[in-house]
């Protein structure tokens, strides 16, 4: 096969994010709808989402030494098809057990996906020189403000299984044209290293960086809350309804692109590790502030609450969203396997973690109230100060 240039490259690469994050970010928006069909409540609906992290961690423990062994190619193909499979049945099921399993296959297939795709992000960037990963984070976040704009448009006139299903199929034809596309620089079978991984290793290689773990989750717990949660916590809370709740949502993952966009001009005058004691900060406080005003001050002003969410939110996106790529950065710098084993292995560790957490905010929120379940994630962004040093191997 021909070598495909750098730059086109580089650019299969970004609509690869792009597609990722629109495609399995579809159904977030309208997760009031999918609690409504399944008819529960706040703590049984954040325990059965968080239920896929079963799927998560088997993949995340299995799929880097599977690219390892057989390449990227193979792994893209079967994620790329079993994200559609799924993600069409989760958006038009009412049936429990239906959604639990498919909810199992989904997430093991994001992870399976976002290994793939981020170890050849590590490859391209090894190869060429030049740091791209927190970029393409940025475009993973482009697909998920897309897809909320998409989301709040067809609210109230098109239903969520076939909004879903639409999208989801037409992604998967592109996907799949850009994967072989991608083929002659596709990481090959066993291109990271020379160590030959078996089935025992899946274990006994198994190595649980405190530091970079801890420091992640507590990075980016906020952003997996808001997915979550957002669009819930305007509608519950603040009393907003309609394609409008979906704001402070799409507000943070603007920023959040902006931020991966634009970090890497601040680093020839700061370190990324004052940078994240100080973004972390801003994010924690801001979010935190905005959560208790809009809610203990201005609750019987549903428009000003609404407002202050809408910075908070903006705030926060901004603060946080360089530190998930960056503490990734670190981990494949302080490690000795090939990416997509480190990549695995901190997922494992990140998803096992980030399910715990998920179940504390969800029966916070149903014990308390949704806003104090949120002051979770804003408590955990101030502690990444504590974490930081080992940004320096970036």
């Amino acid at each position: 096969m021909r070598s495909l240039e750098a730059k086109k490259e580089l650019i299969y690469l970004r609509v690869l994010f792009f597609l990722f994050g629109l495609g399995i970010m579809s159904w977030v928006p309208r997760y009031p709808e999918v609690k409504a069909a399944l008819k529960l409540d706040n703590g049984a609906f954040g325990s059965l989402i968080s239920t896929g992290a079963i799927g998560s961690v088997i993949s995340l423990l299995t799929v880097g030494h599977i690219v390892h062994k057989i390449g990227v190619r193979k792994v893209l193909h079967v994620a790329s098809f079993l994200l559609m499979a799924t993600l069409s049945v989760l958006s038009f099921t009412n049936n429990f057990l239906i959604f639990f399993l498919a909810n199992i296959i989904f997430l093991g297939s994001i992870s399976a996906f976002h290994i793939s795709i981020n170890a050849q992000g590590f490859n391209y960037q090894d190869r060429t020189g030049k740091f791209v990963i927190t970029q393409l984070s940025g475009l993973w976040s482009a697909g998920a403000l897309v897809t909320a704009f998409i989301s709040g448009l067809l609210v109230d006139h098109i239903s969520l299984g076939v909004h879903v299903s639409v999208l989801v199929i037409a992604i998967f034809i592109v996907n799949t044209y850009i994967i072989n596309s991608l083929a002659p620089e596709l990481i090959k079978a066993n291109e990271d290293s020379d160590i030959e991984y078996k089935l025992r290793d899946l274990f006994r290689g198994f190595s649980f960086d405190r530091m970079i773990s801890f420091g992640l989750i507590c990075a980016i717990f906020l952003e997996f809350a808001i997915s979550d949660w957002a669009t819930i916590y305007t509608k519950e809370e603040i009393g907003i309804s309609g394609g409008i709740n979906t704001l402070p949502y799409i507000l943070f993952t603007l920023m959040m692109i902006f931020g991966r966009f634009t970090v890497h001009y601040l680093l020839p005058k700061f370190t990324l590790e004052r940078l994240s004691i100080f973004a972390s900060l801003l994010a924690g406080s801001s979010f935190l502030v905005s959560i208790f005003l809009a809610r203990a001050i201005f609750a019987p002003h549903q428009s000003i609450a609404f407002a202050i969410i809408c910075i908070g939110f903006t705030l926060a996106g901004l603060g946080s969203s360089f530190l998930g790529p960056t503490f990734m950065n670190a981990a494949n710098a302080r490690s000795k396997h090939p990416a997509s084993v480190v990549i695995g292995q901190i997922g494992v560790s990140n998803i096992v973690l980030a399910f715990i957490l998920k179940w504390i905010l969800a029966w916070t929120a149903q014990l308390t109230s949704l806003t104090i379940g949120l002051l979770i994630p804003a408590l955990l962004l101030l502690t990444v100060p504590f974490f930081s040093k080992v940004l320096k191997s970036v």
